[in-house]
């Protein structure tokens, strides 16, 4: 068999609250209903699994993409801002060499005009 850790947890998920809820309905049915349909039971049980594992295996899906479409954001806008800080730091680089040029530019003109 199977381990339970190796099913998917959509699908454990589905076992587990189904089975609660089997349980429920047999005691229930056993318990304090009238005139029960025994066979009707597990049909019950197969069209619970049906039903509670199709939206399990949805939600779980729609939660994976949704989880994927914000590490992909935030990967984005981690790029984005490393980008903005290496333009940033490129930029304080050309501005001190261009500051650099005009003050030698600027002695020249000073060194030219006192001669």
């Amino acid at each position: 068999m199977m381990q339970w850790k190796k099913l998917p947890r959509w699908m454990r998920d589905t076992v587990s609250v189904v089975g609660a809820m089997s349980i429920l309905l047999i005691m229930y049915d056993w318990l304090l209903a009238k005139n029960v349909n025994w066979a009707l039971v597990p049909l019950q049980i197969i069209l619970a699994l049906l039903a509670v594992g199709a939206w399990s295996y949805f939600s779980y899906r729609s939660q994976a993409k949704r989880k994927a479409a914000d590490a992909k954001k935030k990967a984005d806008a981690e790029a984005r801002a490393q980008r903005r800080k290496q333009r940033a730091a490129e930029g304080a680089k050309q501005a001190a060499v261009t500051h650099e040029r005009n003050v030698n530019r600027n002695q020249q003109h000073q060194q030219r005009r006192q001669h």
